[in-house]
């Protein structure tokens, strides 16, 4: 019987159907490992959660399972490097059980340890399997000669910069360690070459990592790399960042489509070139919302019968057999939440299957529309069985007005192991039973504050790394500008007396990240979303 044994017990509090194996004891040092490198602790890649192919500059070693989960091809091909260029990582996962997370050490320094200044977070594998890429960068300080490179896969945790020697997650996973050569760059004369920027992505979602890079370059000691964006059709350029000894540049989302370029000088001869811009667009947002790594299993009474929030009342069965997921924001007319309201929610569930007793509920809104859906917009509604699970949301006062989306989700769940992992799907493929629905909303300005959002404005540059111009059409009287963290923490607010079409703020002592600004005036309250590199 499904969902009742001890062992989806176990599933659900482990986070998926895993051994309780812990093994941590270390193998035994052998001769490759002569330079003191940790022998990484014991893993268990027989069931998938392995790396099966490795490609970096000149390696491109296909592999199993290693003895223990630790395979050593220092012996093997060396991949070739320069110091201040940058080189594509591809690690291969199979088709496994729930995500595998993928990471990599580079031993720059060559003192025979990885540190974790020396570690890159490759990305994430579904269980399908999949190629994950990142783009790594040589620094100019990596010692010349040869150095070692371990990549780890793991089952379902992040991988921790300081893990370099523990054992994989409960067990499961792979180590491989691979030799690299080290090349010196020559040092830079004259005026540098460069052609065209290029960017591992052409058009992205606001979340989505992308690498900056640019064709006709050679490398050389003495190079320095500015990089710049500006917002497709303005032609107005602003530094990311300050200047950087390596060529590629990682952004990690933008907001609005944008050029980027680069600027390459010469600490030799003093010159500098600059580069052909290339234009990243923007994805939609309802292009951008995750969907199911796993899909839900809707069919044996793990299914959401009715959905009432605010106006919108909608009764369903299980929508979509195969997926468990339906899309009702072209269907279903979107409810009208205002800014700071709280909102009742209703959510029936159906009986299950089996006598499970557990069907918990969550509410996720995207408040600053972009396309994904954050920790900080979860709400949990309530857990129970062939019922209407009730609660409410609240609209924080950061929330962008207009039209966004809302996603509902019941899964066969208990209260302590449900919450904002389920926001893109089932948390593991054997305990998948449940379902998603997705709807549309309207977020008004508060009842009590009339609107100017339709006033016309130009918020610029938007990433921004600190001045960000805020351009009305006419003059308008601004009295205060907040902005908030997406978690709505104040981190800046200037008041202004008088009128202007133009204002300013300084952003430069904010962290990286998507900020909420709020302009507030005697004609109302205007949000925008900024973004801060």
């Amino acid at each position: 019987m499904k969902k009742t044994t001890l062992f989806s017990a176990l599933q659900q509090s482990l986070g998926g159907a895993r051994s309780l194996f812990f093994g941590t004891f270390l193998l035994a040092s052998t001769a490759a490992q002569a330079q003191s490198y940790c022998t990484p602790g014991t893993g268990d890649c027989s069931e998938g959660d392995e790396i099966v192919n490795v490609t970096f500059a000149g390696i491109n070693n296909n592999s199993g399972c290693g003895t223990a989960g630790y395979s050593d091809f220092t012996g093997g091909t060396a991949a070739s490097v320069i110091v201040g260029q940058s080189y594509d990582l591809s690690v291969t996962i199979p088709a496994h059980f729930g995500t595998q997370q993928v990471g990599v050490w580079f031993d720059y320094n060559d003192d025979g340890a990885f540190d974790a200044s020396e570690f890159t977070n490759l990305g994430t594998s579904p269980a399908a399997g999949s190629v994950v890429t990142a783009s790594i960068a040589i620094p100019v300080t990596a010692t010349v000669g040869n150095i070692r490179m371990r990549v780890k896969a793991q089952y379902s945790q992040a991988i921790v910069a300081t893990s370099s020697c523990a054992a994989p997650y409960i067990g499961y996973g792979e180590y491989e360690d691979y030799s690299v050569d080290v090349i010196a760059a020559t040092a830079c004369t004259g005026t540098p070459a460069v052609g065209t920027a290029t960017s591992t992505q052409a058009s992205v979602c606001n979340q989505t990592s992308f690498v900056l890079g640019a064709s006709g370059v050679t490398p050389a000691a003495g190079f320095s790399y500015q990089w710049q964006s500006s917002p497709t059709g303005t032609d107005q350029w602003t530094n990311l960042g300050a200047s950087q000894v390596s060529l590629n540049y990682s952004m990690t989302g933008q907001s609005q489509a944008t050029f980027y370029r680069v600027i390459i000088t010469c600490s030799g001869s003093g010159q500098s070139a600059t580069s052909a811009a290339v234009s990243v667009g923007q994805n939609a947002v309802d292009t951008c919302y995750c969907l199911n790594a796993i899909n839900f299993n809707c069919g044996d009474g793990d299914v959401i019968t009715n959905v009432t929030i605010g106006t919108l009342n909608n009764t369903t069965t299980c929508g979509n057999a195969t997926t468990g997921y339906t899309n009702y924001s072209g269907s279903v007319a979107p409810p009208v939440f205002n800014v700071g309201a709280t909102i009742p929610v209703s959510v029936s569930v159906g009986p299950s299957g089996d006598g499970w007793l557990d069907e918990s509920v969550g509410v996720w809104v995207d408040y600053n529309n972009n396309g994904a859906f954050e920790s900080t917009e979860y709400t949990y509604i309530g857990t129970g069985l062939n019922q209407a699970v009730t609660g409410s949301i609240t609209i924080p006062a950061t929330a962008l007005t207009g039209t966004t989306r809302m996603r509902v989700v019941v899964a066969a769940s208990l209260a302590t192991s449900f919450g904002h992992q389920f926001a893109c799907g089932p948390v593991v493929a054997n305990n998948n039973f449940g379902e998603m629905e997705d709807y549309v909303v309207t977020i008004d300005p508060p009842l009590a504050t009339p609107g100017f959002e339709n006033a016309s404005v130009s918020v610029y540059p938007n990433p921004t790394n600190g001045l960000v111009n805020i351009q009305f059409a006419e003059m308008t009287a601004v009295d205060t500008i907040n902005v908030f963290s997406i978690s709505g923490q104040l981190v800046y607010s200037k008041q202004f007396s008088g009128s202007s079409d133009a204002y300013t703020i300084d952003l430069a002592k904010a962290a990286t990240g998507v900020y909420i600004m709020k302009l507030e005036s005697q004609n109302g309250t205007m949000i925008k979303r900024l973004v801060k590199n």
